[in-house]
């Protein structure tokens, strides 16, 4: 199992920048980690004699002097780095140089993942980099208290799954499974009787449930629920995350090579936009 020795965290001197900082601060204490926080400063999108130069020293400082008021009881050993160029790049770039095992960044609520900084940077580092990301969007009040994580039940899942485990070790732990019913219109369409229908519906949960415990005492127990859907089951994710109240979500599974991947297809990246959650994101070699 991956172990996290090295923490990279971003920020942009914002308000839940600074919880990602804490955050950051927290997971490197509980793993003995080293902690590393970089701000990318962007080139400008035009040259103009009105623009002053950006005072690179004083950014550092600013920032040297925030982590030093929430790192008084941590005592974590941290280096702060400032570059320039695009976001994402240069976040990668960095995590590639300090073999970081976790990459920490902040968001602003559950809109904000469209926003220039921590939208569109994030969705690029999760197709970029196949490191663990965890998004952020919430104030931080201690440790996670409730884990919450579909799974399709791929190898890559149980790998994800196994990290976020590792990572964080208080949490309770419940795995969501959808499987697919037979619908009625189905039914007219193969000529199968309401009766069969039903049979057929309560045979394909019996197989699922069976898997899903399967897949839960290999990643190492915890609850599991299963939801049943026929066509969309994007609203009904988000909302059983909604009452469930859990803290963090994790996602994780085959593919982010392209944007009809299970991660960031319309499933998974409607759950990181719209999860009131903080979010893990790691997808496996």
């Amino acid at each position: 199992m991956q172990t996290v020795q090295q923490v990279l965290v971003a920020t942009d001197r914002s308000a839940m920048a600074k919880e990602a900082l804490k955050r950051a601060i927290s997971v490197a204490k509980s793993k003995d980690a080293q902690l590393f926080i970089i701000h990318v400063i962007e080139p400008p999108f035009m040259e103009s004699p009105y623009l002053k130069p950006v005072d690179q020293s004083n950014i550092k400082q600013e920032i040297i002097n925030e982590i030093d008021q929430l790192n008084t009881q941590a005592q974590v050993e941290y280096s702060v780095f400032i570059e320039h160029g695009k976001v994402a790049d240069m976040i990668i770039h960095k995590a590639k140089q300090l073999e970081a095992g976790l990459i920490v960044v902040g968001c602003h609520g559950k809109t904000d993942i469209e926003s220039k900084y921590f939208g569109t940077s994030t969705l690029k580092l999760i197709q970029k980099t196949r490191l663990p990301i965890l998004v952020v969007k919430n104030e931080v009040k201690g440790i996670y208290q409730k884990m919450i994580s579909p799974t399709d039940m791929s190898d890559s899942s149980k790998r994800s799954i196994m990290f976020a485990n590792a990572l964080f070790t208080k949490p309770t732990q419940k795995y969501l499974f959808a499987h697919e019913t037979f619908s009625e219109l189905s039914s007219l369409t193969y000529h199968v009787s309401e009766d069969d229908r039903k049979r057929i519906n309560i045979e394909l949960e019996m197989t699922a449930r069976a898997k899903l415990k399967a897949f839960v005492k290999e990643v190492g127990g915890g609850d599991m629920a299963l939801i049943h859907f026929q066509a969309s089951l994007n609203e009904d994710l988000l909302d059983y995350i909604f009452k469930e109240r859990a803290d963090l979500l994790v996602l994780g599974s085959k593919g982010v090579d392209n944007l009809n991947s299970f991660v960031f297809g319309s499933t998974a990246s409607f759950l990181l936009r719209m999860s009131p959650t903080d979010v893990l994101v790691y997808i496996p070699k």
